[in-house]
């Protein structure tokens, strides 16, 4: 701004009494320690920011790394810099058309004058500073949008057009959040410029707040008019891309463009453009006209109509035309969200199994389809978790978190490999519990135990003589039984693993208190310089990796620990499954982590709240594919980023598709065929899919809209006898309180000519008020094996829909009301539970024999003094009958007995009928009499209560071995018995009175580590 001859200037003796301008050297001596203190206070950051660059750099990774940090310095620097040349023309343009004279009439003139005093000769440094600083404020947080950025660069096309424009899906998934986000920020920038211009030209004397004399020059107000006129034309293309998001919006009934949004939301929004179109050229005329009458009239006009065009009218036709014939009018709208959710949720082609079902089971079904029962997973992972801790954790520093289910080849004793060739197991890495070392100091925590150690794999659909898991891979060292070597036990990344690691120290590193290990993996960040020293030093907040005399030149750091958070530093525009599973490969433990790529703007697809299917997850969207698995090398933390949208013959994901565009060398198509025979179909992908389906398996419209035939994922039977149903004494409505069953995997044959799969289970109920004693409607199941991996079908049964008259199928609480009230499962919950010792009931499984299902549950037991549980019985039901039994064999068997439908003779190692386990082997404890064969029923029976109150007290007493080998031999008792009585009754032609005892042995309960166990 220009000081003329003619302003007013202070006198001379006030100008010395401010005193002398600071040098330049003070200037500079100023500027220099501001910066010093800046560094200071940026230490850990720039730390921060040199570790994550070595941190890449250490798995070869560094041109990720650039290619992260160059999208958002891209981004963030082209919005500062566009904002601050808008910002700073803007504010050059107001100085150079400030008014050279405005004479002092008052105290706004006062004002002026002591600006202009205090900017003299600084404006242009004032105002590039105020610029720069106003700009980079949308400049960092357009920085945080990088994301959309790449997809907006590298995004393609879908090959598919949304059904109300006839627009790519690409426009809608890639270019539209950016192009929105590029108008917000426009719009918002333009108005923030109007207000400081207009603070400016206020300083300058342009404007005058007072009523006298000229308000505002004329300068002023054209500057301020074509600043009004850009934000009414940016607010234009606001409002054409707002008709696109309608195609994606929340609606009431579905989501998407329904009646009214098109036929009066759109028209509406069309209008809106053309109206901000207008005041735009209204605001240029305006340059020529006095006042700012006309414009302040237009803008509250426009603020009017936006709210009676965009808000009242299609309130009003919602009301008075939609709501009258809803159905008939969102007819179309709806076939378009359900199409679009299918396509949007991997939905689009599930495949109906017929199924016409029938009552009951014939032991010819069960015969055909033995598969199902050799394979059923009697082991519940939540059940026999404590069990599996208790026997191979080994020492107080590990810990078993989680265990997977999995399926492995495993050899026969005699090295051949047995039919079928794949054996279902659960899973679990010894993970490392820092908690559990005691008197942690720093060496013990980051320098001496620094890993977890191998895992616990055990066959789960069987275990051994104590109802245990019988291990195939324990102990440390580890072992292995029927599987290959595993060559690198040494988990130094895991699941849940915090904190880091420092190795090649002159510490030894400990498994445990006899084995010891040193580190030789390729990754980890080399400790071979002070400077990098001090570096993770500020980087963790601790002194010790500065000053340690531990470590060498062969010191490395190991840190990012966790498997997800180590993928997620790689990959964070990935959403990543909450549940990584180790596998054993090439001798190696590495953690496969399912990764999906998500949008919320797929046009009329249905948005999900993430958190309702998983709390650890956030945000909502409504697309999702499961097109990356992320491999971490729990040994040396490689990670590794597979392509599997197309695996065995999936579509491509166009969005995975651009990210390996804007990261080309991150991604790989090559999988191993050792690692991919362990790829699951992931629970999370799954979850939300049945979810989905519940209501979307619902083709027809008018269907869908009444959810006439709506399904419902069917509830968790509880883990007790309780049967979890209350009844309402105002209404008689009986509801549950039940959580909705989890996907769980099994190996299945599916019919009686397919071969055994391991697939992905979950079983829906007719959706209702009442929420007890649903029928079962439907089995969704996913295919995990190679050459149908992602097929998903669908069993529906005879009652699929609410009016079939066909034979109607037991939910999984029914049939889990039909177990525990079945007597003699009762009277072994009583019994059991006398002795202190507790029951609970494993996962239901469904089992196909035929055209009939079968359920199937496992109890376990567990003593009092014990913290573990044992798998001790199996029920099943079937119809109208349950069945019973030591293993679920004799189960089936003691079903098959007891129905009417006709005896067929099965294979006595599999169906006959059974009250105990087979005849003890071992020999006559001191109890027991010799020559027992030739004594009485009666007699017999007698020593057999006294052994099983034998065994009550050694179960009471801790003696678990004694207990198991006591009741033993009361059942063996109890079969001679039996024998003497059938004797005693084809000799005699009046029989005797005598009634055997019907005394259930309690619970067996875990005794010992399981062969090979803990080692």
């Amino acid at each position: 701004m220009r000081m003329p001859d003619d302003m007013p200037r202070p006198p001379r003796r006030e100008r010395k009494e401010r005193g002398p301008r600071p040098n330049r050297a003070r200037w500079a001596l100023g500027i220099l320690a501001g910066v010093l203190i800046l560094l200071a206070l940026s230490l850990r950051a720039i730390a921060t920011f040199w570790t994550d660059f070595l941190w890449f750099d250490s798995l070869d990774l560094s041109a990720v790394w650039r290619r992260l940090l160059s999208a958002r310095l891209t981004l963030g620097v082209a919005v500062t810099l566009v904002f601050f040349v808008i910002l700073f023309v803007n504010l050059l343009v107001a100085e150079r058309l400030a008014p050279r004279f405005r004479p002092v009439v008052g105290p706004e003139d006062e004002v002026v004058v002591r600006y202009r005093q205090l900017v003299d000769g600084r404006q242009r440094v004032l105002s590039f500073g105020l610029a720069l600083l106003v700009a980079l404020v949308p400049g960092l947080s357009a920085a945080n949008q990088w994301k959309a950025w790449l997809l907006f660069r590298f995004g393609g096309s879908f090959g598919q057009a949304d059904e109300q424009f006839g627009t790519d899906i690409g426009f809608y998934v890639f270019k539209l959040p950016f192009l929105s986000l590029v108008v917000d920020w426009l719009f918002a920038f333009l108005l923030v410029t109007a207000v400081i211009v207009a603070v400016v030209h206020y300083l300058n004397g342009a404007i005058r707040l007072q009523p006298m004399g000229e308000r505002i020059t004329q300068n002023a107000k054209a500057q301020l008019s074509v600043l009004l006129a850009l934000a009414a034309l940016v607010k234009a293309a606001d409002y054409a891309l707002q008709r696109f998001e309608l195609t994606f919006a929340s609606g009431s009934s579905f989501d998407g463009a329904g009646y009214t949004a098109v036929n009066a939301r759109i028209p509406a929004t069309e209008f809106l453009i053309l109206i901000s179109v207008f005041v735009a050229v209204l605001f240029i005329v305006n340059i020529w006209r006095r006042g700012w009458i006309m414009p302040g009239i237009v803008v509250a006009l426009w603020v009017l109509v936006a709210l009676i065009v965009g808000s009242v009218y299609p309130a009003f036709v919602q009301r008075f035309q939609v709501s009258p014939a809803e159905l008939s009018k969102e007819r179309p709208f709806i076939t378009r969200n359900i199409d679009a959710t299918r396509e949007a949720l991997g939905l689009g082609d599930v495949t109906e199994v017929a199924f016409d079902y029938q009552k009951t089971v014939t032991p010819a079904a069960i015969e055909a389809q033995r598969t199902n029962l050799a394979d059923a997973r009697l082991l519940d992972p939540a059940v026999i978790q404590p069990t599996v801790q208790e026997l191979e954790f080994e020492r107080e520093f590990y810990r078993f978190d989680d265990i997977d289910v999995d399926r492995y080849v495993v050899e026969a004793a005699d090295g051949q490999t047995p039919a079928p060739d794949r054996v279902p197991v659960i899973v679990s890495a010894r993970e490392l519990n820092a908690a559990g070392i005691k008197d942690a100091t720093w060496e013990k925590l980051h320098l001496i135990f620094t890993h977890g150690y191998g895992l616990a794999l055990a066959p789960a659909n069987s275990t051994n003589s104590r109802g245990e898991p019988d291990f195939l891979v324990w102990g440390i060292p580890a072992q292995t039984k029927g599987l290959p070597e595993l060559k690198r036990p040494e988990i130094y990344h895991g699941e849940g693993m915090g904190g880091y690691a420092i190795v090649g120290t002159d510490q030894k590193e400990l498994s445990t208190d006899q084995v010891s290990t040193s580190y030789t993996g390729r990754s980890g960040v080399p400790l071979d310089s002070m400077a990098r020293r001090a570096a993770f030093a500020l980087r963790f907040g601790q002194i010790e990796p500065m000053i340690s005399s531990n470590l060498t030149e062969r010191s490395k750091v190991i840190y990012r620990r966790d498997v997800t958070e180590r993928v997620n530093a790689v990959a964070p525009y990935l959403t990543l499954d909450t549940d990584p599973y180790p596998v054993m490969v090439d001798g190696r433990i590495k953690y496969v982590i399912d990764a999906y790529t998500t949008a919320d703007t797929y046009p009329y697809g249905q948005s999900i709240d993430a958190s309702s299917i998983d709390a650890r997850l956030q945000g909502s969207f409504n697309y999702m594919r499961n097109s990356v698995k992320a491999v971490v090398d729990a040994y040396d933390g490689t990670v590794t980023l597979y392509l599997t949208d197309t695996l065995y013959g999936g579509k491509k994901d166009p969005i995975i598709r651009a990210w390996a565009r804007a990261f080309p060398d991150l991604y790989q198509t090559d999988i191993p065929e050792s690692l991919s025979r362990h790829f699951r179909y992931p629970e999370l992908m799954f979850k939300v899919q049945t979810e989905a389906w519940g209501r979307y398996h619902q083709s027809d419209p008018s269907a869908f809209f009444n959810n006439s035939d709506r399904w419902s994922i069917a509830q968790q039977p509880p883990n007790s006898a309780s049967t979890a149903v209350s009844q309402d004494p105002a209404t008689g409505q009986t509801t549950t309180n039940l959580p909705r069953i989890e996907p769980y995997y099994q190996m299945m044959q599916l019919t009686p000519d397919a071969p055994a799969e391991f697939l992905l289970t979950r079983p829906f109920v007719l959706s209702s008020n009442d929420e007890s004693g649903r029928n079962l409607t439907s089995v969704m199941i996913a295919s995990n094996d190679p050459g149908s991996y992602g097929q998903l079908r669908q069993i529906v049964m005879g009652n699929g829909d609410s009016d079939s008259n066909g034979p109607k199928v037991d939910g999984p609480l029914q049939a889990h009301q039909k177990i525990v009230t079945y007597e003699p499962v009762s009277q072994y919950q009583t019994i059991v539970g006398r002795n202190g010792s507790s029951v609970r009931y494993g996962n239901m499984l469904i089992l196909p024999f035929g055209n009939s299902l079968l359920y199937a549950r496992p109890i376990y037991a567990k003593a009092e003094q014990s913290g573990r549980y044992a798998l001790t019985r199996v029920a099943v039901t079937n119809g109208d009958s349950v069945g019973f039994g030591e293993t679920i064999d004799s189960a089936v068997a003691d079903l098959l007995d007891g129905d009417d439908s006709g005896a067929v003779e099965q294979p006595a190692d599999t169906l006959t009928p059974t009250e105990g386990p087979a005849p003890s082997t071992t020999e006559p404890s001191d109890s027991e009499p010799s020559g027992s064969e030739g004594r009485s029923a009666t007699e017999l029976l007698a020593d057999a209560d006294a052994r099983f109150d034998e065994a009550d007290k050694k179960l009471k007493a801790g003696d678990l071995g004694g207990y198991q080998d006591a009741v033993a031999d009361a059942r063996d008792l109890m079969r001679r018995a039996e024998q003497a009585l059938s004797r005693s009754s084809a000799s005699s032609t009046t029989a005797p009175s005598t009634t055997p005892s019907t005394t259930t042995p309690p619970a067996g309960a875990p005794t010992a580590a399981a062969p090979g166990g803990s080692g």
